[in-house]
């Protein structure tokens, strides 16, 4: 374990709200000496502002240039900025918190050399000059996995379905218990996770946080949480099928920027001051990542053409929101009036089924106040599953998905992370990379093999 020097790269509203906290007990503890940032030049004015009150102060601040669309400079510029904030004889951990067009470089430079790392979610999207190329996600996640395994260093995701107290601790450990105990597969998922951003139709075209512009939209923003809470549970077949040749089909249908001026009540967008067509969008309508995804998918034994799982996969932002301004306002994270909404369930044949969902309930006036409430309900044949009822039900109010990304934040810190490490990502990664291309051929199958 021992101390370290922490480097944030990116230091977003996110990062002082949610994890200064974290941060500032690391150092308490003795994890960390210290901290330092680096982000944008651009952002240097708002990054100063935003450290306005922060306790404890950075020890460095160190601001770049923009070098998206070049990758060999933006490599230089990673390299360079960590070397120079180096501190003699004290190993350094990376945080890496970027847009996420910029996450590859950082990644690479701290893999490369040694560099413990902590990249958002998700893990990267690959960029050919400054369009996302989803093709490159799975040789570029296999090589970067496969130098990190010849350091010593240790790589992990933030994401918030590893740490879950709903997700992980009562879903999927409840399903792992009864497939081991009574043998039976996973034979049906389905999930939706509902985000509730409102974009004025301008807004797609001046965003540079969350921006749609190079080609990555839904899928690259909040979707990789629910990808990889989906991969963890269709991976559960494993534990049954562990000799088995595995294979992913899926069919996506997307909705795009430019579909959104027939989407959207007119009357409500006109009261927020969206009351025209964008011309841009209307001319590039390709051009711009997709605001909604739903698929279908089948897991199957390649072997036999035998079908295990069947499934959905729903990931829309053109969902309920509680934006009532015209313009973003300033200090605030929730810029966008996001309330998300998930649901899902997953059924172990005619045997059992959970069914989660998970909502937010705002808390007053304030858009970054917002809590939580999980349902569950879970089904069984109780004459065979002696241990079960017939139909359960159960709430849990005062819930906070953040709680699970600071837990994870914090085991980082203190050098005992272990449920999300860059390897065990692989998989959700490559199923964010065919759901991407499957967006591009509407209603085709493309496949994961080897799942």
């Amino acid at each position: 374990m021992g101390v370290h020097q922490l480097v944030v790269i990116g230091f977003d509203e996110i990062v002082r709200n949610k994890y200064m906290p974290v941060i500032r007990a690391a150092i308490g503890d003795g994890d960390l000496d210290s901290w330092s940032i680096v982000d944008l030049e651009s952002e240097r004015e708002a990054i100063e502002t935003r450290l306005i009150g922060v306790d404890p102060q950075p020890r460095m601040k160190l601001f770049v240039s923009s070098d998206r669309g070049d990758a060999a400079r933006a490599l230089e510029t990673a390299q360079s900025a960590l070397r120079f904030l180096r501190i003699p004889g004290l190993p350094m951990k990376a945080y890496i918190a970027t847009e996420v067009g910029s996450h590859e470089q950082y990644l690479r430079r701290c893999v490369e050399e040694g560099v413990d790392s902590l990249v958002e979610k998700p893990v990267l999207a690959p960029m050919i000059g400054d369009t996302f190329e989803p093709s490159l996600i799975s040789t570029t996640m296999a090589e970067l996995i496969a130098t990190a395994g010849r350091r010593k260093a240790n790589h992990s995701v933030m994401t918030l379905s590893r740490y879950h107290s709903i997700y992980n601790d009562r879903v999927i450990r409840g399903l792992r218990e009864r497939m081991l105990a009574w043998k039976s597969p996973l034979t049906s998922f389905h999930l939706r996770a509902a985000g509730g951003v409102w974009n004025l139709e301008h807004e797609f075209v001046t965003r540079d946080d969350h921006p749609y512009r190079y080609g990555y939209g839904m899928l690259m923003h909040g979707s990789y949480h629910y990808i990889d809470l989906a991969a963890q549970v269709l991976s559960l077949n494993k534990l049954l099928l562990r000799d088995r040749h595995l294979r992913l089909q899926v069919c996506s249908f997307g909705a795009y920027p430019a579909d959104q001026w027939q989407r959207l009540s007119r009357p409500a967008t006109k009261m927020l001051g969206g009351d025209s067509r964008c011309i841009v969008l209307a001319r590039e309508p390709h051009r711009y990542g997709e605001t909604d995804i739903t698929s279908t998918f089948r897991l199957l034994d390649a072997e036999s053409d035998t079908t295990i799982t069947l499934g959905t996969l729903s990931f829309e932002q053109t969902t309920p929101s509680i934006r009532n301004w015209t313009t973003f306002p300033d200090g605030v994270y929730n810029k966008n009036g996001r309330t998300s909404s998930v649901d899902l369930e997953a059924q172990l044949s005619t045997l059992y089924s959970v069914h989660a969902t998970c909502y937010d309930v705002p808390r007053g006036p304030d858009a970054d106040k917002i809590g939580a409430v999980a349902e569950i309900l879970t089904r069984a044949n109780a004459s065979l599953l002696t241990d079960d009822e017939y139909v359960s039900r159960e709430t849990h109010d005062g819930l906070f998905h953040s709680d699970s990304n600071r837990a994870l934040m914090r085991n980082w810190l203190r050098g005992t992370e272990t449920r999300s490490r860059l390897h065990e990502h692989l998989l959700p990664m490559r199923m964010t990379e065919a759901l991407a291309l499957s967006l591009r051929i509407p209603g085709q199958t493309v496949e994961i093999d080897g799942f």
